[in-house]
């Protein structure tokens, strides 16, 4: 769907320390496969406490294109892919962090999104079909926040292919000009994916106290040991080629008029196989060598990516950029966006970075 009057206003992230993957216990044989140097580590935070700090930093870079008071959300959404970073259950996550940010009481909705690592790329296009149908709304308000850890979630040997890290973003959407237009959106779902995170599981039964440790290694074997992996990989080409194929033809754009495609950050591997090839990009158009220092933080990669190209000086006015989000589901949305402004003011808000994050010659630019 194309947006004629959808715009970023603000965008934020919060990390912890970039710690060196061999300062973590864990075994040396995955950092090969995932070719990960470092994650993200956020002791002593929760969740909701980088989603805090992240929709601060989100409203400071409103307030840098905003001339008068800051308008109060309408809408809030929030999501967190995994137990450990949701705080404690029957509570309202949303409700929190707008109240650590000093939201006011007032008309509108906060209320929590899961469409797990989607959910916030998915988010955008959510939100801007809301606001489409909906003149009395103006500012939509999205927040992510993760920590995983040991024992029951590690950081690096949880999953196949892909090493998480803590962290938290944020971004405000809305009708008047701010960072940039959201150009356009588009969103695609194939539940045939679903049993992929569930494998030969049983559902834990009502009243469970201790759901112990994430198996997602052993669910994702069980489900690839009976339908293959090329039947995964399928799928996913499918969802990843019909949502940026709709929203680069949306846009009335072409492939190669993006500066950077953003994605998930996953291990090196997974990302090949997963999203460089079935968009027939080549690496030097993503952040694949900052997200291999920072982790997959869920729903906050791309937001994460995207605040980190706007402070660091990365995209200049009138570039296009795309955001890829897959979620476990299966769902993939592209949401296809056009800088308007780059302040050099917010610097101050980058996300830490620890090594060189790209090649010498795009470093040129």
């Amino acid at each position: 769907m194309r947006w004629k009057n959808l715009h970023l206003r603000g965008v934020g992230a919060a990390l912890g320390d970039i710690v060196a993957v061999e300062n973590l216990e864990t075994e040396h044989t995955l950092h090969a496969a995932t070719s990960q140097r470092a994650v993200s580590i956020a002791s002593g935070s929760t969740g909701m406490d980088l989603a805090v700090r992240a929709a601060r930093n989100a409203l400071a870079s409103m307030a840098i294109t905003t001339t008068g008071p800051l308008p109060v959300p309408d809408l809030h959404f929030h999501a967190a892919i995994w137990r450990g970073s949701r705080g404690i259950d029957f509570w309202s996550r949303a409700a929190y962090v707008r109240s650590r940010l000093g939201l006011p009481a007032g008309r509108g909705i906060a209320s929590e999104l899961n469409a797990m690592s989607n959910s916030l790329v998915g988010g955008i296009d959510i939100s801007a079909r809301v606001l489409a149908g909906s003149p009395d709304l103006d500012t939509v308000l999205l927040t992510g926040g993760e920590t995983f850890g040991p024992p029951a979630f590690d950081h690096l040997t949880a999953d196949h292919g892909i090493a998480y890290g803590d962290g938290g973003s944020a971004l405000i959407l809305g009708r008047h000009p701010g960072l940039a237009h959201i150009l356009a959106t588009s969103s695609y779902t194939d539940p045939t994916l679903e049993q992929l995170h569930r494998g030969n599981h049983r559902f834990a039964p009502a009243g469970t106290t201790e759901l112990g440790i994430e198996r997602i290694r052993e669910r994702k074997r069980q489900y690839t040991d009976a339908v293959g992996a090329a039947s995964v990989t399928r799928r996913n080409h499918d969802g990843v080629r019909a949502v940026m194929e709709e929203a680069l033809l949306d846009a009335g754009l072409r492939l190669d008029q993006l500066r950077w495609v953003l994605l998930p950050h996953y291990g090196r591997h997974l990302l090949d196989t997963h999203c460089l090839q079935p968009l027939g990009i080549t690496a030097d158009r993503t952040l694949c060598h900052a997200g291999d220092q920072w982790g997959h933080i869920g729903p906050n990669d791309q937001i994460v990516g995207l605040t980190h190209l706007l402070t660091c000086g990365a995209v200049v006015l009138g570039d296009n950029v795309a955001l890829l989000g897959i979620g476990i589901g299966m769902t993939w949305t592209a949401a296809i966006l056009r800088i308007d402004a780059v302040p050099p003011s917010l610097g101050v808000l980058a996300p830490p970075v620890r090594w060189p994050w790209r090649a010498p010659a795009d470093a040129k630019r």
